[in-house]
């Protein structure tokens, strides 16, 4: 064991006596916690030794909660990488080992990039054992199954799949252990990085696995019959397989009423809509359709651009480029001065450009409207997917104007139309229509209607069997 692991500093070895072949303890000091290893493990090995007792018997004394045999040395040397005791005694072939780690990571706090009103405030965090902990909270039922993996030659990253025995399709179960297993790399570091390899294209700007950190999310996906990851290290665990319009959905829409919630939903869709084609418009319409506006709207804009040098697609690119890179900014700022940043720099940069001559009151009101619709996307990722689609609308607006226009959209419409998730249609279930789906889309209807799972995971079971009455007596 020490010729395996001779660059590890951290490495301890107890004996527990000076004859030759006596009993050895070795662990990770950096991993082990120390107290519990002394008092559930060397402590009884030390009772054994003195009462002289035969080693055959060690597992009377030991009574620590978990306890493997690892006869082969790689063996040995992963258990003692995640943080387990190994114990080498006579009578006893290869390495006996047992758990004794510590804890390593934070509590469990409040979503951060998911924050809801009403609802559970939970989110995952980097510890595997707590996130499968909080799944485990609100999913009480002994179909879960959990199919362990690792990834990373160097990393040796815990993966646990999970999908829920009798409801989850075991085709998607198996394609996506499949990919993981084909995975070869030398280090993974969070979920992020491993849903990106996965991906049916990950060429795309799309997103095909929907990434979250909340355990209520996950759950919810479980019971559709989807297949969830979670990936040791990692606060995030991405569910699949997944449509377009579910990354629109937050957990909160069935939290509140459904007249409510289906009202939020299609603001965000329109949200998306307008933030990916604003810009795009104003460009197309200032260069190539100026006689659509009003005459007294027209004589505004103009009053605004007269001393503006540049034509509206170059005016929109830098406006953009501007914003995103003050978004970034704040991003990477501390909290307190990221915000105060973001605000302030926003005001002191656009005010300043106007006066410069560099834009236009109204472009910066057209681009800030853009970016602000671009927030109401629950899901991070998919909002940054926004973010990117949106340049490419604007400098085809301003190359060909409305034409223009139509042809990014179309283009970006064919796309998705040929994009999937784990083989299944990504635009379902518009595309492929399944009108029996349609209720839980751009509008959610009553609860009591939602009693199949969707067409998406093939699952042949019922949310609900006996439907309650929409109207009681």
């Amino acid at each position: 064991m020490r010729e395996a692991m001779q660059n590890a500093l951290d490495l301890t070895t107890i004996s527990l006596s000076d004859e030759r072949n006596a009993p050895q303890v070795l662990f990770l000091k950096t991993l082990t916690n120390v107290p519990l290893l002394h008092r559930d493990v060397i402590r009884p090995m030390k009772v054994l030794a003195m009462q002289n007792k035969p080693w055959e018997s060690i597992n009377d004394f030991v009574v620590i909660g978990q306890r493997k045999h690892a006869e082969r040395l790689p063996d040995a040397v992963r258990f003692l990488m995640d943080g387990w005791t190994l114990a080498a005694v006579p009578g006893h072939p290869g390495f006996l080992c047992y758990k004794a780690d510590q804890e390593q990571g934070r509590p469990v706090e409040k979503a951060e990039n998911q924050s809801i009103v009403v609802g559970p405030q939970e989110a995952l965090n980097e510890s595997l054992e707590t996130s499968l902990a909080l799944i485990r909270k609100r999913l009480r039922t002994p179909d879960l199954e959990m199919v362990p993996l690792r990834v990373g030659d160097l990393t040796q990253t815990k993966i646990l799949v999970l999908g829920i025995k009798g409801i989850v399709n075991e085709e998607f179960m198996k394609k996506i252990i499949q990919r993981i297993r084909d995975v070869e790399m030398d280090s993974l570091i969070g979920a992020g990085e491993l849903v990106q390899l996965l991906e049916d294209q990950p060429l795309s700007p799309f997103p095909q696995f929907n990434l979250t950190e909340r355990p209520d999310n996950i759950v919810a996906c479980l019971v559709d019959g989807k297949v969830a990851v979670l990936v040791d290290g990692s606060p995030y665990a991405f569910t699949g397989p997944s449509s377009f319009i579910e990354f629109f959905h937050s957990p909160e829409d069935y939290y509140n009423r459904w007249i409510s919630s289906s009202l939020v939903r299609m603001l965000r869709v329109i949200g998306v809509i307008v933030s990916i084609t604003l810009s795009g418009i104003y460009v197309a319409t200032l260069q190539y359709h100026y006689e659509i506006i009003p005459a007294n709207m027209l004589k505004t804009i103009a009053l605004s651009r007269a001393k503006v040098p540049f034509p509206p697609l170059y005016e929109a690119l830098f406006l953009e480029l501007t914003l995103e890179v003050l978004r970034e900014a704040g991003a990477r700022l501390p909290t307190k001065v990221g915000q105060t940043m973001g605000i302030v720099g926003g005001i002191v940069i656009g005010q300043a450009a106007v006066s410069a001559g560099f834009t236009s009151n109204v472009m910066i009101i057209v681009v800030s409207l853009s970016a602000l619709a671009s927030f109401v996307t629950p899901s991070y990722i998919m909002g940054n997917a926004v973010r990117v689609v949106r340049f490419p609308i604007i400098f085809l607006s301003g190359l060909w104007g409305f034409m223009g226009l139509m042809v990014g959209l179309v283009t970006i419409l064919i796309h998705m139309l040929h994009l999937s998730s784990l083989n299944t249609p990504y635009m379902t279930p518009f595309a492929p229509l399944r009108l029996s789906d349609l209720k839980d889309t751009l509008i959610r209807v009553p609860t009591q209607l939602l009693s199949f799972r969707p067409f998406l995971t093939k699952s042949k079971r019922n949310r609900m069997n006996n439907l309650p009455s929409l109207k009681r007596k």
